[in-house]
Formats: structure tokens, C-alpha cells, sequence
């Protein structure tokens, strides 16, 4: 029999249905709380009889605002954020009919929906922290909307009801972590398009002078790094994502077309494949596992070239490795690469076509310094070192607030004029002038450096670390990496943009409220990120080959046999934890104060000669105990009406009343 819901139970209910919307709202439209504030305020009316339930009139034209509202919010169709709003809107607007208490259960129900469907935005240990806030909540509502108005007093149901929901969801926990660790790993079925630009962050395919310097201004992690032997210098970290082979007189970009994420894997799986017989490997290995953060992007960065990965990824003829589709949510790559190793000795005549290309016209005085330091230096090296070297001798700047250039003639306005720049200034130009010279030359961007976090022994890598070079071909030697901002600002490589920077005081200028920039909460920081990465590496990174390592070391040789009687002997075992915990919880049941003082009330008479039957109603043995001890009869006669009060007409207060009992029982003892 459906039984209505009470007030109590709405304001749980509305309370649940608050929590979890909150942290969508960080993703999706804010005028849904509004939404869900006024259809929380007409229904609390509606219970207390100021206002009436809606008509389908009034519902209609309801669901017409919302779907109106949603049109306007230019979110893409279909896209997550379109359909999650479309839920969120349902959910807000259920609570208006809510009357039965199986109505109130069916908007618990799309809570819990709801609490899972925020995971697909983020994963991060804040966000399963505030899930596991929001199942108690929800849990405690579910309880809530069931419970008789006059089982306990607000505040005790309160207590009662998160109480139990917490023990109820403990019960899950062992069940949780068995399915965690056995159930297979296996992709989704389907897939839902993310709304466009939702979770584009870091690194692009392009770059022109001021992109760079942008990254330079976050804080926003990149990529955690650990290595599994020795840690190389601060200044061989130099983390490849892209090349930039094409430049239009303004911006480098990869190609001299624009290629989408399908073209460009068709290409690496082509013409511009991997082919490792062009490397000749050499020198120490660095060996090393890299979590990358959700970017929207698919380029991933290592230490070039990266000879062994463990991961489903492209690799591409310049040495990338980047992953089959956008990362919408943390990747994991092992990794183990040959810093010293010769690349290319001989070129490829496509590749070299690609490392020669320069506009057919501007920038002329860049070209005739260009040809004229060639002319002086005699041979290629000679040449770099001159290039270098002006760099350091005239006088140029490195800075996080370059001036502008302009949108032609950049590489003159800046190598003639300006002479202020970021490092995408100094690799542009750089290359420009090797390739006005004759010789293959190409723009790497990635990352250099990183953080070393000492509490948890990895390598934290930033979009302040964001870094461009340029890779020069040398016969004999093939690919050799120069870094022409090494002859500026040689600490930018050593120390780290902050060092740089530092007389200029624009590091994370913007940021004034980073933890990065005050020392005295460096320590917490540090401690917090070691937890994130924890819980990145060891929840968000277990992947199929992990459960396989996993169950290998523990089982030892695989077999479906014995996987299976493993993981039934584990059901076993939980399901003999479940009847000893309900057995538990049988045995303790909650014990309200008023009784619980009725109790020890009758326990004191019976001290005084006044026992209680087992059937003896509250008043019939207050009128025999009150016969039995007359001088305490004024006594037990009040105690009884206000026990009785509470039991049958609960007071506005119900502590009033409760403190009243504990001063009448200390009278009796």
C-alpha cells in the first residue's frame, strides 16, 4: 500500500536532490539551480498547504521553458552536456508530483544515476570523494521518505538516517572492490560526442608567437611522471609531443594543411609512419611510466625517441607517440626511451622537403642575415654556433610579455626589432634561419622540466613547463635537438621558468591565489598531489594488463578455473561478512533516549518495590508504583505524561521535553 510522503521525508528528499546537483554546475548551465531552488520552494507549499499541486497545464509549460532554456544554453546536439541537462531538468522537475512515497523512490533512484553519469566529466579523487558524500545523502533520503513522522525527532532522524545509510553502503564496500579487481576491462560499447571544445586544454597543433607564453601563465597539471631507475638531470627532461614542419609567415603548424584527428592517425598509418631501422639506438635507457591528464587532445609526450611503449598508441616518422583517440579521461603510458640514439641519418627525401619549406616571399632581412652568416661560418656547425650566439650577444630578452608582431614579417620584427621573446620566438626564427641556409631544420613543442615531488617520488609536469625547441639534421648525425633558448636564458633548462623569470615577476602573474606561489603551503600541496597521483596510477590506471599482473602475482599461473574458484571463495566470504554484519545490526537496534529513560525509570522503581508486568500499559503502572511509593507519586505520574506525551503527541522540541525525563528519573534515584 503506497503510503504519501511526509514533510520530513521531502526535505530529505529535496536535500538529496540538491547534492547532487551541485557539481554539475561547474560544467553545465547555472540556471538549473535555480530551477531546482523554485521547484523546492512550490513544492515545501504545497505540503504545507499555502499552494497547490500543479496542473498539466502548468507542468506543460514547465517542460517548455526547460526545453526552451536548454536550446538557448548552445550546448551541440547530441552531446553530453545536452543530454545530462535534459536529465538534470527531469530530475528537478519530478519533485513537483511527488505525493507517493514510490514517487519520491523513483527520484532517488535517478540520483544515483545521476552520481555515476558526473564521472564521465571528471574522475579526480575529489569528484569519488563527493560521490561517496552524495550515496550517503541519497541513501539516507531513501530512508528518509519511508520513515513514520513520529519514529524520532528530527534530529535523531537525522543521526538515524545518515547512521544507517553509511553502514548500509560499508556492507557494499567488500563487493565493490571484488568486482573492481575481477571484472573484465573491456571498452564501452558506445560512445557519447562531448560537447565541442568541452575539455580542450594543454598543447595544440599550431604555434605562433604568444601561444606558448599563454600555457606558460597556468598552473594546470599536464602529466605525472615515474621513473623506474635513476631520474635524469633537470636539463635532459625534454618531453616531445609535436613537430611543427609548415610555417606560413605567421604561425608553424604540422603540415601545410590542416589535418582532423582521422586524417592524421590515416597518416601515421601510412606515409608518415614509424619506422624504427632509421634509428640506430645507443646509450642508457630511461624507463618510465607517464599519466596524462584529460586534455581533449591526443598528443602524448615522452622523452624522444620513446623505443619500447606499452599502450594503444600511434607512433609517427618524427618520433611522436600520440593516442588512438582524444583523452577524455586520464591514459596511462609505460614507456622506455634511448635519449642518446641517432635518428635519421639517413633522411628520407620527404622528410627533408618538409624540414627545407619557407615561404616564397617576407621576412628578407632575416634571409640575407641568414646567407650571409652561412657565407662567414664555412661549415653547418659553425653556422649554429653564430646563430647562437647572436642571440646571447645582442642583447635579447626572455619574457612571459613579449610585445606584439604583427602578422607579417614576425621572424624580422622580432630577430631586428623587438628582440623580446618567448621560446616559441627563439625556435621559430631559429629554424627559419637554418632553413633560409640550406640546412633541415623543424619546431618541436612539448614540455622541459617538471616538479619532482619528493612525497611521492615522481615527476609533476605542468602547462607553465610547456617548452619549444628545434631539432637541426647534421650528416652523420641525423636529428640533433637545439634549444636556441639556452643562449638567452640558460636557467629556463636548469632551474625552471620561475628561475627565468624571476627578475621580470610574471610567473603565474595571473595566479595570484596558486598554491605554486606560496612556499608555506608547498608542503600540503605536494602531500595532497601524491594522494591524486596515487589514485590515478593505482584506480584510474588499472587497466587490463594491470588486472593481469594483478592476478598473476597472486594466483600464479592463469587459468578460468582458477580464477573462478578464486572469486567464488571471495562472493563466499562476503556473503558470510553480510549475515554477520546484519546479525550485528539486529542485535543493536537503535534505542530512542525516551525509552531508553522509560527503562531505566522502571528499573529504579523496581529497586523501590515497584515492578512492572510485561503487560502493564504506561499509566496503569504508574497509578500501581504511584499506590506502592506515595511519597514519589507526584513524581512518577509526571514522568509518565511526558513520556506518553512524546510517544504519542511529539512536542514542537522533543529535547525539551527529554531533558525534562532525565531531571524526574534523578529524582527517583
Amino acid at each position: 500500500m503506497n503510503k504519501q510522503i511526509t514533510y520530513t521525508g521531502m526535505i530529505w528528499l529535496l536535500a538529496a536532490q540538491l547534492v547532487v546537483m551541485l557539481p554539475f554546475l561547474f560544467d553545465l548551465p547555472l540556471w538549473l539551480l535555480p530551477v531546482l531552488v523554485v521547484v523546492a520552494w512550490w513544492r515545501l507549499r504545497v505540503l504545507a498547504g499555502a499552494a497547490s499541486q500543479p496542473g498539466n497545464v502548468v507542468k506543460l509549460l514547465l517542460i517548455g521553458l526547460g526545453v526552451g532554456g536548454l536550446l538557448l544554453s548552445g550546448l551541440r546536439f547530441p552531446s553530453l552536456d545536452a543530454m545530462a541537462t535534459l536529465l538534470l531538468l527531469g530530475f528537478a522537475f519530478k519533485s513537483l508530483e511527488v505525493v507517493q512515497r514510490r514517487d519520491a523512490i523513483v527520484v532517488i533512484f535517478i540520483g544515483y544515476f545521476l552520481v555515476a553519469l558526473h564521472f564521465l566529466y571528471t574522475q579526480s579523487l575529489t569528484a569519488a570523494l563527493y560521490g561517496m558524500v552524495s550515496m550517503v545523502v541519497l541513501t539516507g533520503a531513501l530512508v528518509g521518505v519511508q520513515q513514520a513522522i513520529t519514529e524520532f525527532s528530527t534530529g535523531q532522524s537525522v543521526r538515524f538516517n545518515l547512521r544507517l545509510a553509511v553502514f548500509m553502503l560499508l556492507q557494499c564496500l567488500p563487493l565493490m572492490m571484488v568486482i573492481f579487481v575481477f571484472a573484465p576491462r573491456i571498452a564501452p560499447l558506445w560512445s557519447i560526442p562531448l560537447a565541442s571544445g568541452q575539455t580542450q586544454t594543454g598543447m595544440t597543433d599550431r604555434m605562433a608567437p604568444g601561444d606558448i607564453e599563454k600555457l606558460g601563465k597556468s598552473d594546470e597539471l599536464a602529466f605525472r611522471v615515474t621513473f623506474k631507475g635513476k631520474r635524469p638531470a633537470q636539463h635532459e627532461l625534454y618531453w616531445q609531443g609535436l613537430v611543427l614542419n609548415h610555417f606560413d609567415g605567421h604561425e608553424w603548424r604540422q603540415f601545410d594543411r590542416d589535418y582532423d584527428v582521422y586524417q592524421l592517425k590515416t597518416a601515421l598509418m601510412s606515409h608518415y609512419r614509424w619506422q624504427p631501422e632509421r634509428m640506430q639506438v645507443q646509450g642508457n635507457p630511461v624507463a618510465y611510466e607517464a599519466v596524462y591528464e584529460t586534455s581533449g587532445q591526443p598528443w602524448l609526450f615522452t622523452l624522444s625517441p620513446a623505443v619500447e611503449v606499452e599502450g594503444d598508441v600511434l607512433r609517427g616518422a618524427d618520433y611522436r607517440v600520440m593516442a588512438q583517440e582524444a583523452l577524455q579521461a586520464p591514459f596511462l603510458l609505460k614507456a622506455v626511451s634511448y635519449p642518446a640514439t641517432q635518428r635519421d641519418v639517413v633522411l628520407p627525401e620527404y622528410l627533408r622537403t618538409l624540414a627545407l619549406g619557407l615561404p616564397s616571399t617576407g621576412d628578407q632581412r632575416s634571409r640575407e642575415l641568414a646567407q650571409r652568416l652561412r657565407r662567414e661560418a664555412g661549415s653547418e656547425q659553425v653556422y649554429i654556433d653564430k646563430v647562437l650566439a647572436r642571440f646571447h650577444d645582442l642583447a635579447f630578452e626572455y619574457t612571459l610579455n613579449p610585445p606584439t608582431l604583427g602578422d607579417k614579417d614576425t621572424i624580422d620584427g622580432f630577430l631586428f626589432d623587438s628582440k623580446r621573446g618567448f621560446c616559441a620566438h627563439y625556435a621559430g626564427s631559429f629554424v627559419f634561419l637554418m632553413r633560409a641556409a640550406g640546412i633541415p631544420a623543424r619546431v618541436v613543442v612539448g614540455y622541459q622540466g617538471g616538479e619532482w615531488n619528493a612525497a611521492g617520488q615522481y615527476l609533476a609536469v605542468h602547462q607553465y613547463d610547456a617548452h619549444a625547441w628545434t631539432e637541426v639534421w647534421l650528416a652523420g648525425r641525423g636529428w640533433v635537438r637545439v634549444d636556441p633558448t639556452t643562449a638567452v636564458a640558460p636557467s629556463r633548462v636548469e632551474q625552471g621558468l620561475e628561475a627565468a623569470v624571476q627578475a621580470e615577476g610574471s610567473f603565474l602573474a595571473d595566479s595570484v591565489l596558486s598554491a605554486r606561489k606560496m612556499p608555506w603551503l608547498n608542503g600540503v600541496r605536494q602531500q595532497f598531489d601524491a594522494v591524486q597521483y596515487g589514485w590515478r596510477r593505482w584506480v584510474l590506471g588499472y587497466d587490463r594488463e594491470e588486472q593481469a599482473a594483478l592476478l598473476k602475482s597472486a594466483l600464479g599461473d592463469l587459468s578460468v578455473g582458477k580464477v573462478a574458484l578464486f572469486a567464488g571463495g571471495l562472493f563466499a566470504a562476503i556473503g558470510l561478512f553480510w549475515l554477520l554484519a546484519l546479525g550485528m545490526a539486529q542485535r543493536r537496534q537503535p534505542e530512542a533516549p525516551e525509552h531508553r529513560l522509560y527503562r531505566r525509570f522502571c528499573e529504579a522503581l523496581a529497586k523501590r518495590g515497584a515492578r512492572r508486568e510485561p503487560g502493564d500499559a504506561p499509566g496503569a503502572f504508574a497509578h500501581q508504583a504511584a499506590e506502592h511509593l506515595p511519597a514519589l507519586a507526584e513524581v512518577i505520574r509526571e514522568f509518565t505524561q511526558v513520556y506518553e506525551g512524546i510517544c504519542y503527541a511529539p512536542p514542537a522540541d522533543g529535547r525539551v521535553a527529554t531533558r525534562r525525563l532525565k531531571t524526574l528519573l534523578g529524582k527517583i534515584r
